[in-house]
């Protein structure tokens, strides 16, 4: 590593989540996106190594948050944020890309929906293909 400096990830990791806490752009609070530059700024270092990115991710995760490296700039969200999001299972991908159900399955029993039943139901989820 070119940059021999320990970087305190705890004290990274706590002005990140205080700047998502932070009102700014319009936001009481939320997601936003830092500047690679930006990010080097703020870990005290030149350049970021893979290791360094891994043990910050690594960090915020523990305490509910998610680092997206988007190579020139990352994402700082809430992991609350993902927990509403659709589920896609084998029958919506299926729907949506025009396959028959079972087409994509990975060499398990083929899916097949019911009659009555709508492609995409996950009961076992409880997931209704929204």
């Amino acid at each position: 590593m070119g940059d021999d400096v320990d970087v305190d990830y705890v004290d990274v990791r706590t002005r990140l989540v205080a700047l998502y806490e932070h009102p700014f752009a319009g936001k009481p609070r939320g997601r936003y996106r830092i500047s690679m530059k930006l990010m080097r700024q703020l870990m005290g270092v030149r350049r970021l190594w893979p290791e360094q990115i891994e043990a910050l991710r690594r960090s915020l995760y523990e305490m509910g948050y998610l680092l997206i490296d988007l190579e020139t700039y990352f994402i700082v969200v809430s992991q609350q944020t993902f927990a509403s999001y659709r589920r896609a299972n084998e029958g919506v991908i299926a729907a949506a890309m025009k396959f028959p159900v079972g087409a994509i399955s990975d060499g398990e029993e083929p899916v097949t929906a019911e009659a009555g039943e709508e492609p995409g139901v996950d009961e076992a989820t409880g997931d209704e293909g929204v």
